[in-house]
């Protein structure tokens, strides 16, 4: 699976939320199915992301690529360290799971 392609295909169709703090926020809040970090993301977010997520029990993918990388990816002119999938549209990034 193009895990860059599911991403834009689910910013499209879905209902994604793009940003450390919203995507944390959407994860306490119940709203996230998937969230999806850069390998370069700070250390103290990742580890709030991984203690919301095991609490939320909703599942985390790294990225392979940075924050530019996951910005381009998504058409926007600025880094995202971190999105939260909170609908995939017609991705089937849901899948992507363990990837």
């Amino acid at each position: 699976m193009d895990i860059a392609r599911e991403i834009r295909k689910a910013i499209d169709t879905g209902k994604v939320v793009l940003g450390t703090d919203r995507s944390i926020k959407a994860l306490k809040a119940g709203d996230s199915k998937l969230i999806i970090y850069a390998a370069n993301t700070k250390k103290e977010a990742k580890e709030d992301l991984q203690h919301y997520a095991k609490i939320s029990n909703v599942p985390i993918l790294e990225y392979k690529g940075t924050g530019v990388d996951i910005g381009m990816v998504c058409g926007k002119p600025f880094i995202v360290s971190m999105l939260s999938i909170n609908s995939p549209g017609e991705s089937i990034i849901l899948s992507a799971e363990g990837e």
